[in-house]
C-alpha cells in the first residue's frame, strides 16, 4: 500500500524559514562555522537581516503556535539579538 505525502501547509513552512534564520543569524555572528567551509566568520550587516526575518516570521506564525513553542521561538529570538548586540560592541571597540 502506497502512501500519499501530506501537503505541506504555509506555516510549516514559515516554521522551517524562521528555523534557517536563527541558524544563519548564528552563523553570522560567528558562534557557528559556515558548513560549506567549516570556519567562522562575522558578518554583522547579513546577521541582522537574518533576526529581522525571523522576528517578522515568529510574529506571523504566533497565533499558530502552541504556547511552548511561542515562549522558545521568543527566547531563541532575545538570545540572538542580546548577542547581536554584544557582537556590535565588540565590532566597534576594536575599529
Amino acid at each position: 500500500m502506497e502512501q500519499t505525502p501530506e501537503r505541506t501547509d504555509v506555516y510549516t513552512l514559515l516554521r522551517y524559514t524562521l528555523d534557517l534564520y536563527i541558524a544563519g543569524a548564528w552563523q553570522w555572528m560567528g558562534f557557528l562555522s559556515d558548513p560549506t567551509t567549516g570556519k567562522t566568520h562575522v558578518a554583522l550587516e547579513e546577521a541582522q537581516i537574518a533576526i529581522d526575518c525571523a522576528d517578522f516570521l515568529a510574529g506571523k506564525l504566533k497565533p499558530r503556535l502552541e504556547p511552548e513553542m511561542q515562549r522558545e521561538y521568543e527566547r531563541q529570538l532575545r538570545d540572538l539579538k542580546l548577542n547581536f548586540l554584544m557582537k556590535q560592541n565588540e565590532s566597534r571597540t576594536e575599529a
